[in-house]
């Protein structure tokens, strides 16, 4: 993977930085909407909106997309959907948005693993050691097991994670060939139609008798934290390397993480600023380092 140039590259992390805050939010205006409906429409509702947001602009890119890469779209949607975003939003109702948030700090490492092993990414000892960092800071943050927190759900978030770098090694290699907008768009497409029988099944008919704060929480769930935030950070993930974007991903446990405890009164463990201070230090010390060429 050739260098970027640096003005792309700081625009780049500065798209994956804004991404990772941004997703950092959901995890807050999940379990205010989680009050009212299940996991499984909270999801099917987020990819709806995020559809229709970015669905006119895909015309205008004028994708070329071969039966390879439909295929791969469709395995995207089906990770995207049921796995990645139902199982973390099963596990986030099952335990605290703080614990839930935190939990998503375990892609970074596998995430890097992941591009080394996939795209032959060489990532420099700096990548390595803020991706240690971040790591070392995600386990302080998480702590010991709190109140409201199970091990079933915090589990769920887990695996969500595993797929969560399967998805994201994937979208990649689609992306540069169909385009960023056009590749998000469909992803939400398919993974909408994936979702609505699996909601169906599993919650009945949709719910609509809402509180405005639930609405609210679940448009901004969708324009916001699912339409621009994902195709910030797939546009990030074109011009930087996956250890590098995962790292700049661990600010979304960390903003979680925050408005858990700030917001919903949430209890961490008396290390939790020493755990966020090593991962905004890590996500710093990404933004200053070179990767190395391939």
């Amino acid at each position: 993977m050739p260098s970027p140039a640096p003005s792309s590259t700081k625009l780049a992390y500065a798209a994956l930085a804004t991404a990772g805050a941004l997703w950092g939010t959901s995890f807050l205006l999940g379990k205010i909407a989680l009050e009212e409906m299940g996991p499984a429409y909270l999801v099917l509702y987020r990819f709806v909106l995020a559809s229709i947001v970015l669905v006119p602009f895909v015309p205008r890119a004028r994708p070329q997309i071969s039966r390879r890469d439909a295929g791969l779209l469709v395995l995207g949607a089906l990770l995207m959907g049921p796995i990645m975003f139902l199982l973390q939003f099963e596990g986030l109702d099952r335990t605290t948005a703080s614990s839930a948030a935190l939990l998503v700090g375990t892609a970074p490492p596998m995430m890097a693993i992941g591009g080394f092993l996939v795209d032959n990414e060489r990532p420099g000892r700096w990548i390595w050691i803020a991706i240690g960092l971040s790591a070392i800071g995600v386990g302080l943050l998480v702590g010991g097991p709190g109140e409201g927190r199970t091990l079933l759900g915090d589990g769920l978030v887990f695996i969500s994670m595993i797929a969560a770098v399967v998805w994201t090694l994937l979208v990649r290699r689609i992306a540069r060939r169909v385009g960023v907008v056009p590749a998000t768009t469909i992803l939400f497409g398919l993974g909408t139609l994936i979702l609505l029988p699996c909601a169906i099944a599993l919650e009945g008919p949709p719910p609509v008798d809402l509180s405005l704060g639930v609405w609210a929480s679940v448009v901004a769930l969708g324009v916001i934290c699912t339409a621009f935030t994902f195709w910030l950070w797939n546009w990030g993930l074109q011009r930087a390397e996956a250890a590098q974007a995962g790292v700049f991903g661990n600010l979304e446990p960390l903003v979680g993480a925050t408005l858990g405890v700030t917001l919903l009164g949430e209890q961490l463990g008396p290390l939790a600023l020493i755990g966020g201070m090593l991962v905004v230090g890590a996500a710093l010390l990404v933004s200053r380092g070179k990767p190395e060429a391939a």
